[in-house]
């Protein structure tokens, strides 16, 4: 049957597809009760192995179907995969956790954590914190076999071998480890010291102390107000946005990466095939969550924006700056743990407690292993994407100054680049040329590092 349909007709089921899956994602992270229904099982002509071979042929003539068969790699695993990450997010919100003299009835892993980021007293969050570990035991277990279905259902569509080719969006993908050694080297010197538990070390990527100047709610409407006068938002029709609970400065720097992700999803051009404008790794809309949520570590943003004093902005800045890098560690982190449910139970063990010490200066609890951080194919994105949200930061400022947020010409840049298709031409093969989604280079992520280099340097040196 798979045969029969055409380009077009592929790219809109494909488009049908993705935002089913992504609605019904949105709402298994509220309510898991609510999104059991395996929404993927009415798409299958676009989520089988038979459709990822037809398009491996198929796509080396046809632009399209070469940048569908992306799509139908990252689909296919989600619908195979639905019910273990149903029971993921079960597990999340469970009430199952007795906190002792602190809470009267038993809280969920999700209210646990929230306690832990909100808690400002040092034994309290500690209370909270070994809770949540002896909890997250049994969250692990199904965090493994999720990522262990996740592996055989890769063997199974036959696309084991270009896994890292799809998920990483970097030429080379293998120069990613490398990558993440030279920013771990970086930010080293910025690392947290003298924390003896992992949520002192969470504890500290907060910022607590960086909350002068910000509005007293955390809303949409603050987030369109700063940035309406510019036209970012003329045409746009952003759709609803959970926004974090306030808890330091960096729920605002959350906020402002939701932003500008779901600005980056959602102004795209409207005549372009739907995957010629979106990917399922996304490397555009994860830089311009980079972009928009590190303005907050920007001195100017703290003048113009939050009304500090010049020294102030600036002692702000470091503080938010220091509890980004703890971000940016873990994101580190997760590349590294990319794999991990290959290796024995030992050996993942040994392999969680030694990176989580390197990364985040303390050994974390082997319980949190798959909890604490998360796993996720979209981590290599995320991570290559801050980088570069570094880098097109810098950028912005050469063109259009430092206060670039506030500038109508640097938003109609960005609008304009948002209006192109992120593709490339690929010579590389010997049949007819195809475009492919877009890919950084390692040259462009080295120049990225140099970047973040210098802003360490002027908020630090």
């Amino acid at each position: 049957m798979s045969m029969d349909l055409a380009p077009h007709d592929i790219d809109g089921r494909i488009a049908q597809a993705a935002a089913h899956w992504r609605s019904a994602v949105r709402k298994l992270r509220r309510d898991p009760d609510a999104s059991r229904r395996n929404v993927l099982e009415g798409h299958r002509a676009v989520t089988t192995r038979s459709m990822w071979v037809e398009l491996g042929e198929r796509g080396v003539k046809d632009p399209v179907l070469a940048a569908a068969r992306t799509w139908v790699y990252a689909l296919t695993l989600e619908r195979v995969c639905w019910s273990w990450r149903v029971s993921v997010f079960e597990k999340l919100h469970a009430q199952h956790i007795l906190v002792p003299d602190l809470e009267p009835g038993r809280l969920s892993l999700r209210t646990v954590l929230d306690r832990i980021l909100c808690e400002a007293e040092p034994g309290r969050r500690r209370d909270y914190a070994i809770a949540f570990e002896n909890e997250a035991r049994h969250m692990r277990s199904l965090g493994i076999v999720l990522a262990e279905r996740r592996a055989e259902a890769t063997t199974a569509l036959g696309a084991r071998q270009l896994k890292d080719n799809t998920e990483v969006p970097l030429d080379p993908p293998a120069a990613l480890f490398d990558i993440v050694k030279r920013v771990l080297e970086l930010t080293e010197p910025f690392v947290p010291r003298g924390h003896r538990r992992w949520e002192e070390v969470i504890a500290s990527g907060l910022a607590r102390d960086a909350g002068e100047g910000w509005p007293a709610q955390l809303s949409v409407r603050w987030l369109a107000e700063l940035f309406g006068p510019t036209g970012l938002l003329k045409g746009v029709g952003l759709p609803a946005i959970d926004l974090p609970k306030p808890t330091g400065a960096v729920s605002f720097v959350r906020a402002l990466a939701l932003f500008g992700q779901v600005y980056a999803e959602t102004d795209v051009s409207s005549s372009a095939p739907f995957v010629f404008k979106r990917s399922p790794f996304d490397l555009r809309v994860a830089r311009r969550a980079a972009l928009f949520g590190t303005l907050p570590f920007d001195p100017v943003f703290g003048v113009r924006v939050l009304n500090l004093g010049r020294a102030r902005a600036m002692d702000q800045a470091r503080q938010i700056a220091r509890a980004l890098i703890v971000t940016l560690r873990m994101d580190a982190l997760r590349v590294l743990l990319r794999g991990q449910e290959e290796l024995s139970f030992s050996a993942r063990e040994d392999r969680f407690q030694q990176l989580t010490e390197q990364t985040m200066g303390v050994p974390f609890s082997p319980n949190l292993e798959f909890v604490l951080p998360t796993s996720s194919p979209l981590d290599p994105t995320r991570f290559l994407g801050t980088l570069l949200g570094v880098a097109d930061r810098r950028s912005l400022i050469e063109r259009f100054d430092e206060d670039w947020f506030r500038s109508p010409h640097a938003i109609e840049a960005i609008r304009s680049e948002q209006a192109e298709l992120p593709l490339k031409k690929d010579t590389t093969l010997d049949a007819q040329p195809v475009f492919l989604p877009f890919r950084t280079t390692e040259k462009e992520v080295d120049a990225a590092l140099l970047d973040l280099g210098r802003l360490l340097a002027v908020l630090f040196g």
